[in-house]
Formats: C-alpha cells, structure tokens, sequence
C-alpha cells in the first residue's frame, strides 16, 4: 500500500521533491513488541495511534513516566512490530536513555512535557537491523524557563522517517542534535518544526550526516518565531559528508518570522569528503575504509560530545 508520509507544513515546489515522501509498504499488524523501563511508570494498550510522521495504526503501546532521575527505556523488537507512545514527564533534573533494537517494524511517538525550571538530557537510539523500518517522531511542550537537550542517534533501518515538534514558552532552551548514516540504498527523510513562543526562547537544530553507495536523504527544518517571541535566537545547521557518487542529499532549511527582535540562523553544508585528508591518513598506513570512518567520526564530533553512549555508537558505527 503506498502511502504519503512526514508532510512539511510549508510547501515548496514539487519539482524539488522534498516537501514528503511516498513509500510503497506491506505493514502487517502483529503482536507488539515489549518496552522496558528501569524506573516506575504505567503502561497500557490503546486505540487510535498517529503522529506528525501520520501513519496510523488501531493499536498501541502506551507508557507514562514521570521522570526526576536517571531513566533506561529499551525495545528489542522481539515480534518485529513495535507501535508505541512514549510520554515522558520532567519535573526535575533528568538523564534519560531510549534505545530501539532488533528488527522489524517501528513506528514510535515520544512526547517530552517539560515542566517549569526543568532540565533534561535525553538520548534516542536508532540501533536497529539493517532490513528493519524505523519511524520515530517526538511531539514536545517545552514550559518556561527550561532546558531540554534531545540527541537523536539515528543509524538502523532501511527506511527511516523522523520527525521533530517542539513549542518552546518563555526563557526556555532546547536542543535537538541529529546523527545519521546512510548505506547501500536506504530512504532517509528528517521533517523538523522547532516554535519559538515565547520570550528569549532559545532553539537549536545541529545534524551531522554521511552518506554512502546509493543512499537517499532529504532535511526540511523549520524554525518559526511567532508573534511575541522578542529576544529569541534559533540556530539550525546540517553537514553532510558524502562518500559516493550515486548517493541523494537533499536539505530544505527555513526561517519563518513574526516578530521583530529575534535572531535567526540556518546553514548547509554538503560536500565529498576532503581528499587530502583521505591521502593523509592512508599515507600514514591507515586503509581507505578506515580512514573514511575516522573522517566521519570527526565529522560527527559536534553530536557525539553531547552524547553519554558515545562509546556504544561508535561501536555500532564501526
């Protein structure tokens, strides 16, 4: 069944074929998969699942955490479906880790509700098979004078949708930081909405990318200040290294403003990779393969220093 997925909210020209993506897929319902969490929460089956991401589905698993400390939430997809919503709660000062393996079918929501003066470092970890279908959106309020720093590790799954919606009050601060890799030919489409709402709101969006063989990777960001959002700064940027010359990287970062006084920024950079550096490193005794993942690895560093399991993904990297 083919089905028109990750819509942006500002359209541009369909020539540029970026503004969604349409995916011929055979989805069959089966039991879900079982999540498990270090901490106290609730968890129920529901009806009625979507996102922005608007894939629908009749059912799916809910869990509900209120998070004032250290919280480890991992999936292994056992029956190889997995249809879930995570609600996350902040209330204080919290690290929190989320981790998707196995393979299969997953298609996640997770809603982040930051209560005033909180603050959060929250790690999402796309570690799935190769052959698997990954779907993850986050749909976040953001309260006033809070701090959320979201790093998305994006790296298993053929196709792999992602979607990020975050409404951002007065004084508040979030971070959303993005790695992704793309092999032989997988499909890989970002739509990111950050709302300035308030006063001196701070957003950001950084993404660091690479690319190989016949991979295919489109970005929309949007950063939109509304109106009353004085002071405000947001920053999107993408770089995006690419290792072939049959691979796709499309990127369509924006700027929407309806305020005066705000700073705005947003930049892309994509290029091959640098082959001066390439020759440096082989000539020093390094084989080609490897000098390219040390580039990438560098290339990554921005996002990987925020990263408590930086160790973990560059395991699974390599």
């Amino acid at each position: 069944m083919k089905y028109i997925l990750n819509e942006t909210p500002i359209r541009t020209s369909n020539n540029f074929r970026i503004n969604d993506i349409t995916l011929d897929l055979n989805i069959e319902e089966k039991e879900l998969s079982k999540i498990n969490v270090n901490g106290e929460y609730k968890e129920s089956i529901k009806e009625n699942f979507n996102s922005k991401i608007n894939l629908k589905h009749n059912k799916y698993r809910c869990i509900d955490i209120d998070a004032s400390k250290d919280i480890e939430i991992t999936s292994e997809l056992e029956t190889n479906y997995l249809v879930d919503q995570i609600n996350i709660n902040i209330k204080d000062n919290s690290n929190i880790v989320i981790k998707y393996t196995g393979n299969g079918y997953c298609n996640s929501k997770i809603c982040i509700n930051a209560s005033k003066y909180s603050k959060a470092n929250i790690t999402v970890m796309n570690l799935l098979s190769k052959d698997s279908i990954s779907l993850i959106s986050f749909e976040n309020s953001i309260d006033e004078s809070s701090n959320i720093n979201i790093n998305f590790i994006d790296l298993g799954g053929k196709v792999r949708l992602s979607n990020y919606y975050s409404v951002l009050e007065r004084n508040s601060i979030n971070t959303f930081n993005n790695l992704y890799i793309g092999k032989e030919s997988d499909r890989i489409d970002m739509n990111y909405y950050m709302v300035n709402k308030g006063e001196k709101t701070n957003s950001n969006i950084e993404i660091a990318g690479a690319l190989f063989d016949q991979s295919n990777k489109s970005f929309k960001g949007i950063i939109d200040f509304l109106e009353g959002s004085k002071n405000a700064i947001g920053y999107e940027n993408e770089n995006c290294l690419l290792f072939s010359n049959t691979c796709v990287s499309k990127s369509l970062p924006m700027l929407l403003c309806h305020e005066e006084d705000v700073n705005g920024t947003h930049s892309v950079s994509t290029g091959k990779v640098d082959e001066d550096k390439l020759f440096y490193l082989t000539s020093k005794g390094i084989d080609e393969e490897e000098a390219k993942k040390l580039i990438m690895l560098g290339n990554f560093n921005k996002v990987l220093e925020r990263v408590n399991n930086k160790e973990e993904i560059i395991n699974y990297i390599k």
